[in-house]
């Protein structure tokens, strides 16, 4: 077992924390080896907001997100051992589980993935973390998922700890984190040590096993690091243009699929493919062979370099009717990738939409060096259209509903 990777709490072997510096984190540790970065405080997450995000998650979030585990393993249906209205903060969550006869005094781990897309303010903050670093090392072209943990006296088993094909960011949020990692094509395993305020990070590929010594809250996120791991975004982008191709054809069958008993067969005993199965691939070669899956990645990978990778995004906010006198101001990054043949895309911090008004190049030129609020009036004279041109307000509405924008109320109109 190689400890090295741990360095004593309060040492940083790259002279500064990846929050004030991460190209020497970059440089020494990034997909290099396992670590323990110390002294890392770059999210402002607490355990009292990462409790509160917790609850909002639970709240909100598919059971499959939501998952608590004991010394026997994961329980099917936790109900009443899950952190509610009776449980203020982290410490008296953890005091009612260690009563619960069902835990027996035992270890306990609840994790909630995608948990940061309940806050806008949280994620924007593990957002912007997460572009410093990719300005180092290249921007993560894939989704990147996150997990809040919290647990005490919980450690995972041997079998439940399989390889997995993305590097991992792990923040101890509070309490104490031990992590075995065992590298891919390596006998060497590390131990790595981290505290409240540290960073542990490990490449792609290999296993590892968590222990939490007492109660623990962690924020990890994965960043998929494999020309396999694109798979799974290209197959659920193209099942989505599919099922819309089906929708165009009602000659396509589109019912449950059963197969007759006994299957047919030729004269000389030989079966083929079900003609089912057969459409199915005629409708994937036809979805293959059109515009869709290019336009449709391009606005998935325009969302995501918006979004720094972090996914799944906050929800759009609701929408507000723009008068000609409503002030806008740009209030996030307004990332802008344009596209043969077609209109511009436009996203921010995590949506895309198209651009299609034929001045939303001066548009955007115009929200991005504005000094002050600039009201629609202004933006449609910039565009050199009117200001209640429907193009123009769906555009404007896209970047409000992203959050890309501020829109003030219509200012009143001065009495002489």
């Amino acid at each position: 077992m190689n400890a090295s990777a741990a360095p004593a709490p309060g040492h940083d072997p790259s002279g500064s924390a990846p929050g004030q510096d991460w190209r020497r984190f970059a440089q020494a540790h990034w997909a290099r080896e396992p670590v323990v970065v110390p002294g890392v405080r770059p999210l402002g997450l607490g355990p009292a907001d990462a409790h509160a995000l917790l609850r909002a998650a639970i709240a909100a979030a598919p059971p499959r997100r939501v998952r608590l585990a004991t010394a026997d393993g994961w329980l099917r249906d936790p109900g009443p051992l899950l952190p509610g209205p009776g449980d203020p903060d982290p410490a008296g969550y953890a005091e009612r589980l260690a009563r619960e006869p069902r835990l027996a005094g035992d270890g306990w781990l609840l994790t909630v993935g995608d948990p940061l897309s309940h806050d806008f303010a949280l994620w924007s903050r593990v957002r912007d973390v997460l572009a410093e670093l990719w300005r180092h090392v290249g921007q993560a072209p894939l989704p990147v998922t996150a997990e809040l943990a919290v647990g005490d006296r919980h450690h995972s088993v041997e079998d439940t700890a399989a390889r997995t094909d993305a590097a991992a960011l792990t923040w101890v949020l509070d309490g104490e984190l031990t992590v075995r990692v065992r590298p891919e094509h390596t006998g060497t395993e590390y131990a790595l040590r981290a505290r409240a305020g540290d960073m542990v990070h490990w490449p792609a590929g290999g296993s590892h096993l968590d222990h939490r010594p007492g109660r623990c809250t962690t924020l990890r996120l994965s960043v998929p690091a494999r020309t396999t791991s694109a798979l799974p975004l290209v197959a659920d982008v193209l099942a989505d243009l599919m099922r819309d191709l089906v929708r165009e054809r009602p000659d396509h069958p589109d019912g449950q699929l059963t197969l007759p008993h006994p299957m047919p067969s030729g004269p000389d005993g030989r079966l083929s493919a079900p003609p089912r199965l057969a459409a199915s691939v005629a409708l994937l070669t036809d979805t293959l062979a059109g515009p869709g899956p290019e336009r449709a990645l391009l606005m998935r990978w325009a969302a995501l370099r918006s979004a720094a990778g972090l996914d799944p995004a906050p929800p759009r906010r609701a929408a507000v009717r723009f008068t000609p006198r409503h002030r806008l101001r740009r209030a996030a990054e307004i990332v802008r990738l344009p596209r043969e043949g077609g209109p511009t895309v436009w996203a921010a911090n995590g949506h895309a939409w198209e651009a299609r008004p034929a001045g939303a190049d001066a548009v955007l030129a115009r929200l991005r060096s504005a000094p002050r609020a600039v009201t629609v009036a202004e933006l449609a004279h910039t565009a050199r259209t009117s200001a209640d041109d429907p193009e123009l307000l769906s555009l404007l509405g896209e970047a409000y509903r992203a959050r890309a924008v501020t829109a003030a109320p219509d200012r009143p109109e001065r009495r002489s």
